[in-house]
């Protein structure tokens, strides 16, 4: 899960800090140069290769610029996950257990150098133009150098407002995320991007 769930974080990240690059951004761009923070409840499948749910689960997320972030899962399994700007902490509530990583080794060097801003995204990636579908609008990213988790990102406006972002790997599993109440450049708690671990919980990791 936390695999899954750190690449999903960062490259809704790289949303957040990369799509603004274009010599004539369009209005989505435009969007997205302003954007600092995010708030929204989510609902997030998997799919197999025949397009059959396999997973699925909701809960709600926070995100601030650059690189702080919170999700906590509510259902299947209530799980939260926390990227302080230095770690990544992932507590499991049913094992009472949390997993703590130092952010730059928990994630790849392209995600994070994108996550941070430092890499523009036409270095990184192919930007298609977009298309609609279902009243949609469509943006394809495809990766300029071979990533191990993904081979395309597409992401979904309906006007200005981030709908979806789904994710699909070489093998043609699909995640996606539906985004519902989303809220642009929110106010948030800093203690909310913060962690610390429950009393009596195993911590595993670099906690240091």
């Amino acid at each position: 899960m936390i695999r899954l769930l750190k690449l999903i974080v960062l490259i809704l990240g790289l949303m957040l800090v990369a799509l603004s690059s274009a010599a004539t951004p369009s209005p989505v761009q435009r969007y997205f140069q302003s954007l600092q923070s995010l708030r929204a409840d989510f609902i997030q499948r998997v799919f197999n290769d025949r397009g059959q749910v396999t997973q699925t689960s909701s809960g709600r997320m926070l995100m601030r610029k650059p690189s702080q972030f919170r999700w906590d899962y509510r259902t299947p399994a209530e799980q939260i996950v926390v990227a302080d700007g230095e770690r990544l902490w992932a507590y499991d509530v049913d094992l009472a257990q949390v997993t703590v990583r130092k952010l730059d080794r928990a994630l790849s060097s392209t995600p994070l150098a994108l996550l941070t801003g430092a890499t523009p995204i036409e270095d990184a990636f192919t930007v298609s133009g977009v298309r609609n579908r279902d009243g949609l609008d469509w943006y394809d990213l495809t990766p300029k150098q071979p990533q191990p988790e993904f081979r395309l990102l597409r992401v979904a406006f309906k006007g200005d407002t981030l709908v979806t972002l789904e994710l699909e790997d070489g093998f043609g599993q699909r995640t996606r995320l539906d985004f519902q109440k989303l809220e642009r450049n929110p106010s948030l708690d800093p203690a909310l991007l913060k962690f610390t671990p429950p009393p009596g919980v195993d911590v595993v990791g670099d906690a240091s």
